[in-house]
């Protein structure tokens, strides 16, 4: 169990370690600085349906009958977001600004379906039988690229080739779990589900061989080697006095490949042949649960299965999301407001067989104070399949700018208002 733990560790590791906004929609605005330097951070969790107030007590009541009313009917949903960004920009002019980033970006979801929920809630009637899915992904790349942006017959234009390399990547993998009652008093619940992880490289030498990896320098060359190629394009006008309108996009072109597989088989097994006598006397069900290597699974005698990993080069292409949309920035009283709405879509791994679509949209309203010195925001956006209502603060003294946004968050819009997750965004700039 303890590698199991590990690998479970691995992945939410990464998930923690993401900029304002990947899409500006402010094209036209003059740049604050000839030169700068910046770092970006932003991190989010969130679930669908608790709050830290909820857990948080010092006498914790659990109401699965309120639970299961208030889950919604996609069930239980947690999410992770992570991007930490560094750039230099130079911006010569209005007409040519050049960039240079690099960065890091993380995203895993896990779903727990409402049938659990209903099944706790109002249980089960003999002869019956229940059954619950349980679903997750999780993805983790780093990118580097440039940019360049300039001004065409009135169009803002921007463009940004950028280099990615996948560092590990878990396709949406999905657990039925069964829970079965007879006359006779037997109950059995039992699940399992064969997980792939995708890795850059080879997790053998570092789990098996006491977490050492050898030739690390090497190990990073052809990491690097096997990145992919994606290439965003945003185009911006001035169509009337004080609005501005555009598109986005994120196009993949070439795939990164991970060329490593790490897979197990997680199970869990509830088995009571007589339930009115465990009821009576309390005496523990007969139950067993782990992960264990895939070629050495039978459903029938766990004892005989060899618990770990295995592990396999296996060649696995890997895009980073294709986004399309359109934003503007509306201006109504000059540059000191601005309502900045955008409505796109996103398909995670675009062109495979593991590809998800899903909206993206948001609203942010800017204030800015002083000859811009002061700036505020407050903003509502489902991206990166969070649900977030965000406030934020900023000083720009030129030479230096600090930004700061603290954010709820929730996988549905409704939770993202009671506290049931949290989001925070910091980035610095310095320059001339």
């Amino acid at each position: 169990m303890k590698k199991f733990f590990f690998l479970s560790f691995f992945v939410l590791f990464f998930s923690f370690t993401p900029l304002v906004a990947e899409f500006s929609g402010d094209l036209l605005s003059k740049p604050h600085r000839i030169f700068e330097f910046g770092i970006d951070f932003e991190g989010m969790f969130a679930n669908s349906s608790f709050g830290l107030k909820d857990v948080l007590k010092k006498n914790i009541e659990i109401d699965l009958k309120k639970i299961a009313s208030d889950m919604p009917a996609e069930g239980f949903k947690l999410g992770f977001y992570n991007r930490e960004r560094t750039f230099v920009n130079l911006n010569l002019s209005s007409r040519f600004r050049f960039g240079f980033f690099a960065g890091v970006e993380a995203n895993s979801y896990f779903n727990v379906s409402k049938d659990l929920f209903d099944l706790l809630a109002d249980g089960i009637s003999v002869g019956n039988s229940k059954t619950v899915d349980v679903s997750g992904y999780a993805d983790v790349f780093v990118d580097t690229g440039v940019s360049f942006q300039t001004i065409i017959s009135g169009y803002g234009v921007k463009i940004s080739p950028t280099y990615f390399v996948p560092l590990a990547y878990v396709p949406k993998t999905t657990a039925t779990a069964s829970l079965t009652t007879d006359s006779s008093g037997l109950i059995r619940g039992e699940a399992y589900s064969k997980v792939d992880v995708y890795t850059a490289i080879s997790m053998e030498k570092f789990m098996e061989d006491e977490k050492k990896v050898s030739n690390l320098e090497l190990q990073v060359a052809d990491i690097l080697s096997h990145g992919g190629f994606d290439f965003s394009l945003e185009i911006e006008r001035n169509w009337f006095h004080n609005f501005n309108a555009g598109l986005y996009s994120r196009l993949p072109v070439v795939a990164g490949t991970l060329n490593y597989k790490m897979s197990t088989i997680v199970y869990a097994d509830f088995y009571e042949d007589n339930l009115l006598n465990y009821l009576k006397t309390q005496e523990k069900p007969k139950n067993e649960h782990g992960h264990v290597k895939p070629s050495t699974y039978n459903p029938d005698d766990h004892e005989a299965e060899e618990e770990g990993f295995e592990y396999s080069e296996e060649t696995y292409k890997v895009h980073r999301p294709l986004k399309l949309g359109l934003n503007a920035t509306y201006m109504p009283f000059g540059e000191w407001l601005k309502i900045q709405p955008s409505l796109g879509f996103a398909v995670r791994n675009p062109y495979s067989g593991s590809a998800i679509f899903y909206p993206e949209y948001a609203l942010d309203v800017r204030l800015a104070l002083l000859w811009k010195i002061l700036n505020f925001n407050v903003e509502t956006a489902y991206q990166n399949q969070i649900f977030q209502q965000r406030v934020g603060f900023g000083l720009n003294f030129r030479a230096v700018e600090i930004i700061a946004q603290a954010s709820f968050c929730g996988m549905t819009l409704p939770a993202s208002f009671t506290k049931n997750g949290y989001g925070a965004f910091i980035g610095f700039r310095m320059g001339f």
